[in-house]
Protein backbone atom coordinates (compact mmCIF):
# COMPACT_ATOMS: atom_id res chain seq x y z
CA UNK A 1 0.00 0.00 0.00
CA UNK A 2 1.40 3.41 -1.14
CA UNK A 3 2.22 5.62 2.21
CA UNK A 4 0.41 8.92 2.40
CA UNK A 5 3.93 10.91 1.17
CA UNK A 6 2.98 8.91 -2.26
CA UNK A 7 -0.37 9.83 -2.68
CA UNK A 8 0.11 13.60 -1.39
CA UNK A 9 3.09 14.46 -2.07
CA UNK A 10 3.98 12.79 -5.81
CA UNK A 11 0.01 13.48 -6.54
CA UNK A 12 0.21 17.11 -5.43
CA UNK A 13 3.39 17.72 -7.34
CA UNK A 14 1.75 15.73 -10.78
CA UNK A 15 -1.48 17.96 -10.33
CA UNK A 16 0.22 21.05 -9.74
CA UNK A 17 2.78 20.61 -12.91
CA UNK A 18 -0.66 19.69 -15.07
CA UNK A 19 -2.51 23.16 -14.10
CA UNK A 20 0.37 24.39 -15.33
CA UNK A 21 -0.12 23.10 -18.67
CA UNK A 22 2.33 20.50 -18.85
CA UNK A 23 1.17 17.03 -19.69
CA UNK A 24 1.55 14.82 -17.53
CA UNK A 25 1.65 10.73 -18.83
CA UNK A 26 0.10 7.80 -17.50
CA UNK A 27 -1.09 6.85 -13.97
CA UNK A 28 0.63 6.61 -10.54
CA UNK A 29 -1.64 3.57 -10.07
CA UNK A 30 0.42 0.29 -9.69
CA UNK A 31 0.77 -2.21 -11.82
CA UNK A 32 -0.60 -5.56 -10.72
CA UNK A 33 -1.54 -8.76 -13.25
CA UNK A 34 -0.91 -6.45 -16.47
CA UNK A 35 1.95 -4.02 -17.00
CA UNK A 36 1.88 -0.73 -19.62
CA UNK A 37 4.60 -1.29 -21.89
CA UNK A 38 4.42 0.63 -24.89
CA UNK A 39 1.95 3.68 -26.44
CA UNK A 40 0.50 4.54 -29.11
CA UNK A 41 -0.33 7.98 -28.53
CA UNK A 42 -2.67 10.58 -26.28
CA UNK A 43 -5.99 11.91 -26.71
CA UNK A 44 -6.83 15.09 -24.54
CA UNK A 45 -9.88 14.26 -22.29
CA UNK A 46 -12.58 17.66 -21.53
CA UNK A 47 -10.39 18.29 -18.56
CA UNK A 48 -7.58 19.60 -20.67
CA UNK A 49 -6.01 16.05 -18.97
CA UNK A 50 -4.20 13.82 -21.07
CA UNK A 51 -4.69 9.95 -21.04
CA UNK A 52 -2.20 7.13 -22.10
CA UNK A 53 -2.85 5.09 -24.67
CA UNK A 54 -1.22 1.71 -24.35
CA UNK A 55 -0.74 -1.52 -24.92
CA UNK A 56 -0.79 -4.42 -21.96
CA UNK A 57 1.08 -7.70 -21.93
CA UNK A 58 0.69 -10.39 -19.07
CA UNK A 59 3.42 -10.55 -16.94
CA UNK A 60 5.36 -13.75 -16.17
CA UNK A 61 6.75 -13.44 -12.67
CA UNK A 62 9.24 -15.42 -11.21
CA UNK A 63 9.98 -15.81 -7.32
CA UNK A 64 13.25 -16.00 -5.60
CA UNK A 65 14.44 -15.27 -1.46
CA UNK A 66 15.43 -11.80 -1.97
CA UNK A 67 13.15 -10.66 -5.61
CA UNK A 68 10.48 -11.31 -7.74
CA UNK A 69 11.16 -10.90 -11.02
CA UNK A 70 10.27 -11.22 -14.73
CA UNK A 71 12.48 -11.56 -18.14
CA UNK A 72 11.03 -9.82 -20.55
CA UNK A 73 13.08 -9.43 -24.29
CA UNK A 74 16.05 -10.32 -22.76
CA UNK A 75 16.41 -8.49 -19.98
CA UNK A 76 15.26 -8.67 -16.40
CA UNK A 77 12.83 -7.07 -15.07
CA UNK A 78 13.25 -6.85 -10.87
CA UNK A 79 9.59 -6.33 -10.19
CA UNK A 80 9.72 -6.35 -5.62
CA UNK A 81 12.65 -6.54 -3.54
CA UNK A 82 12.08 -8.96 -0.57
CA UNK A 83 14.66 -9.06 0.79
CA UNK A 84 15.86 -7.86 4.89
CA UNK A 85 19.58 -6.37 4.04
CA UNK A 86 19.71 -2.60 4.40
CA UNK A 87 22.33 -2.12 2.26
CA UNK A 88 21.14 -3.66 -0.49
CA UNK A 89 23.48 -4.90 -4.14
CA UNK A 90 21.26 -5.82 -7.10
CA UNK A 91 22.60 -8.18 -8.65
CA UNK A 92 23.95 -8.00 -12.45
CA UNK A 93 22.31 -10.85 -13.64
CA UNK A 94 19.88 -13.54 -12.75
CA UNK A 95 19.31 -16.58 -13.96
CA UNK A 96 22.42 -15.78 -16.02
CA UNK A 97 19.99 -12.87 -17.77
CA UNK A 98 21.51 -9.17 -17.27
CA UNK A 99 19.41 -7.10 -14.59
CA UNK A 100 18.27 -4.29 -17.25
CA UNK A 101 15.45 -2.60 -15.17
CA UNK A 102 14.19 -1.69 -11.31
CA UNK A 103 10.41 -1.73 -12.21
CA UNK A 104 7.39 -0.24 -10.92
CA UNK A 105 7.53 0.37 -6.98
CA UNK A 106 10.02 -2.61 -6.43
CA UNK A 107 11.37 -1.14 -3.39
CA UNK A 108 8.57 0.73 -2.38
CA UNK A 109 8.24 2.42 1.19
CA UNK A 110 11.05 0.08 2.30
CA UNK A 111 12.20 1.78 5.43
CA UNK A 112 15.04 -0.37 5.83
CA UNK A 113 17.49 0.12 3.31
CA UNK A 114 19.73 2.82 3.69
CA UNK A 115 22.23 2.23 0.66
CA UNK A 116 21.57 0.68 -2.82
CA UNK A 117 23.98 -1.07 -5.19
CA UNK A 118 22.95 -1.13 -8.75
CA UNK A 119 24.59 -2.86 -11.27
CA UNK A 120 26.17 -1.07 -14.57
CA UNK A 121 23.53 -3.58 -16.92
CA UNK A 122 20.44 -1.09 -15.45
CA UNK A 123 19.09 0.71 -18.04
CA UNK A 124 15.46 1.91 -16.63
CA UNK A 125 14.95 3.27 -12.74
CA UNK A 126 10.88 2.71 -12.96
CA UNK A 127 8.23 4.96 -11.82
CA UNK A 128 8.20 5.21 -8.00
CA UNK A 129 10.56 2.29 -7.68
CA UNK A 130 12.41 3.75 -4.42
CA UNK A 131 9.39 6.31 -3.58
CA UNK A 132 9.22 6.81 -0.14
CA UNK A 133 12.26 4.44 0.86
CA UNK A 134 13.22 7.25 3.72
CA UNK A 135 15.93 5.83 5.19
CA UNK A 136 17.64 5.54 2.29
CA UNK A 137 20.79 7.57 2.11
CA UNK A 138 23.16 6.36 -0.86
CA UNK A 139 22.37 5.43 -4.22
CA UNK A 140 24.78 5.16 -7.38
CA UNK A 141 23.52 5.90 -10.77
CA UNK A 142 25.62 3.48 -13.23
CA UNK A 143 26.67 4.79 -16.56
CA UNK A 144 24.18 2.48 -18.36
CA UNK A 145 21.13 4.39 -16.90
CA UNK A 146 19.44 6.10 -19.82
CA UNK A 147 15.51 6.36 -18.03
CA UNK A 148 14.29 7.78 -14.54
CA UNK A 149 10.79 7.28 -14.52
CA UNK A 150 8.47 9.45 -12.63
CA UNK A 151 8.66 9.86 -8.75
CA UNK A 152 11.24 7.03 -8.96
CA UNK A 153 13.15 8.20 -5.67
CA UNK A 154 10.17 11.02 -4.48
CA UNK A 155 9.93 10.85 -0.94
CA UNK A 156 13.01 9.43 -0.43
CA UNK A 157 13.80 12.40 2.73
CA UNK A 158 17.52 10.57 3.16
CA UNK A 159 19.55 11.33 0.14
CA UNK A 160 21.86 14.04 0.35
CA UNK A 161 23.64 13.75 -3.34
CA UNK A 162 22.98 11.92 -6.31
CA UNK A 163 25.15 11.81 -9.59
CA UNK A 164 23.42 11.39 -13.40
CA UNK A 165 25.63 10.12 -15.80
CA UNK A 166 26.29 11.69 -19.28
CA UNK A 167 24.25 8.42 -20.33
CA UNK A 168 21.15 9.43 -19.19
CA UNK A 169 18.45 11.05 -21.70
CA UNK A 170 14.83 11.65 -20.03
CA UNK A 171 14.02 12.19 -16.49
CA UNK A 172 10.05 12.30 -15.84
CA UNK A 173 7.98 14.25 -13.47
CA UNK A 174 8.32 14.19 -9.72
CA UNK A 175 11.23 11.96 -10.50
CA UNK A 176 12.89 13.69 -6.95
CA UNK A 177 10.32 15.23 -5.66
CA UNK A 178 10.68 15.34 -1.85
CA UNK A 179 13.74 14.75 -1.41
CA UNK A 180 14.45 16.93 1.24
CA UNK A 181 17.81 16.49 2.03
CA UNK A 182 19.25 16.59 -1.16
CA UNK A 183 21.91 19.48 -1.23
CA UNK A 184 24.36 18.02 -4.17
CA UNK A 185 23.41 16.85 -7.55
CA UNK A 186 25.93 16.71 -10.45
CA UNK A 187 24.64 16.39 -14.04
CA UNK A 188 26.88 14.69 -16.42
CA UNK A 189 25.17 15.09 -19.74
CA UNK A 190 25.29 18.35 -21.49
CA UNK A 191 21.82 18.29 -23.37
CA UNK A 192 19.66 17.04 -21.03
CA UNK A 193 16.63 19.00 -20.29
CA UNK A 194 14.90 19.61 -17.06
CA UNK A 195 11.56 18.32 -17.48
CA UNK A 196 9.63 18.75 -13.90
CA UNK A 197 11.71 16.62 -11.62
CA UNK A 198 10.56 17.97 -8.26
CA UNK A 199 13.62 20.14 -7.58
CA UNK A 200 12.22 23.70 -8.20
CA UNK A 201 11.15 23.19 -3.80
CA UNK A 202 14.52 22.24 -2.57
CA UNK A 203 16.03 24.91 -1.06
CA UNK A 204 19.42 23.35 -0.23
CA UNK A 205 20.27 22.12 -3.63
CA UNK A 206 22.88 23.05 -5.35
CA UNK A 207 23.55 21.37 -8.96
CA UNK A 208 26.41 21.36 -10.47
CA UNK A 209 26.87 20.56 -14.58
CA UNK A 210 29.28 21.11 -17.54
CA UNK A 211 29.75 24.45 -18.56
CA UNK A 212 27.64 25.57 -21.79
CA UNK A 213 25.49 22.73 -21.01
CA UNK A 214 21.42 22.35 -21.18
CA UNK A 215 22.02 21.61 -17.39
CA UNK A 216 23.71 24.83 -16.63
CA UNK A 217 21.26 26.97 -18.28
CA UNK A 218 18.54 25.63 -16.51
CA UNK A 219 20.37 25.26 -13.37
CA UNK A 220 21.25 28.80 -13.49
CA UNK A 221 17.47 30.35 -14.50
CA UNK A 222 16.54 27.98 -10.99
CA UNK A 223 19.52 29.34 -9.08
CA UNK A 224 21.28 26.86 -8.04
CA UNK A 225 24.26 26.08 -11.00
CA UNK A 226 28.12 25.74 -9.80
CA UNK A 227 30.10 25.11 -12.58
CA UNK A 228 31.36 21.32 -12.86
Amino acid sequence: MKKLIMTSLLSAVLITLTGCGDKVKGSTEKPTEKETTSTAGEETTEAGSYAQLATVRERNIVSSDNYDYEIYEGGVIITKYKGKDTAVEIPAEIDGTPVREIGFFAFEANENITSAALPESIQTVGEGAFIDCTSLKEINLPTGLTTIERGAFAGCTSIEEITIPEGVQSIHDGAFAGCIALSQMTVLSRELKYENWGLDELPNLVISAPEDSAAAEWASAMGKYTIY
